[in-house]
């Protein structure tokens, strides 16, 4: 069984999508990052975390591959393409 249905999904992402803009002020993005050792914009911080959750993230899909011994470990998104390509 399907525990919501796609309108009940998207009015209830419409209403958190409201609650962010409501509490969540929009930065200035061109000013400067906050961190002293940091002396970019808050926008290529932005960029520099998301890059830092990315390295991140490969280390513990690796660190993951390794402990459980899987060989074939496949992204949410993976592709039929991409698997045969392997």
């Amino acid at each position: 069984d399907i525990p919501f249905t796609k309108g009940e999904v998207l009015e209830y992402l419409a209403f958190t999508e409201k609650q962010v803009a409501d509490r969540v002020p929009v930065p200035d993005q061109a000013a400067e990052s906050g961190f002293h050792r940091y002396p970019v914009s808050k926008l290529e911080l932005q960029f520099i975390n998301i890059r830092h959750i990315q390295q991140h993230t490969g280390e513990l899909y690796e660190c993951l591959g390794i402990r459980e011994n899987m060989e074939d470990l496949r992204w949410v998104g993976y592709s039929k393409i991409y698997s045969d390509l392997a």
